[in-house]
């Protein structure tokens, strides 16, 4: 190899860990097949996915659409959306992309109420109520003195 293809492999490894890190080489795994590290309140977002939603954003506009997307760090793609600024004003969109860092809270429907994560955290706090009063029944936890 001349040190013109070689400085052309570098340039080229470098596109491809540029594009890695941006996301833009291999997608994104979909939540439900991932291996489980997001949280509760992550989950839930996606299984709003395809619902209506409302998000207020930390500088008070509030913005309601179906929800199309979201992503582990909480941005969203709404589509058929409903902008209402601070001052009041209304405007409809087609489609918005929102910041998950720029969120205040969101509020998904009641619909969720039944969802298949409120059941898993169901039977972990009675597993873990459980273990206490076992622990509570044998003489707990107590720590010998030496």
């Amino acid at each position: 190899m001349t040190s013109r293809h070689s400085l052309a492999c570098v340039l080229l490894l470098r596109q491809v860990s540029n594009l890695h890190q941006r996301r833009l080489l291999y997608p994104r795994i979909h939540p439900h097949f991932s291996t489980g590290t997001a949280g509760i309140p992550i989950k839930l977002l996606f299984e709003a996915e395809g619902m209506k939603v409302t998000a207020e954003m930390k500088n008070g506009e509030i913005y309601r659409g179906l929800l199309l997307n979201a992503e582990d760090t909480m941005n969203m793609t709404l589509s058929d959306v409903v902008r209402t600024a601070r001052n009041g004003q209304v405007m409809k969109l087609p489609s918005v992309y929102l910041r998950g860092s720029a969120v205040r809270f969101i509020a998904l429907p009641e619909l969720l109420k039944n969802a298949p994560v409120f059941k898993k955290v169901a039977t972990l706090k009675k597993k873990a109520e459980a273990e206490r009063q076992n622990a509570s029944r044998s003489g707990g936890s107590k720590r010998k003195r030496e």
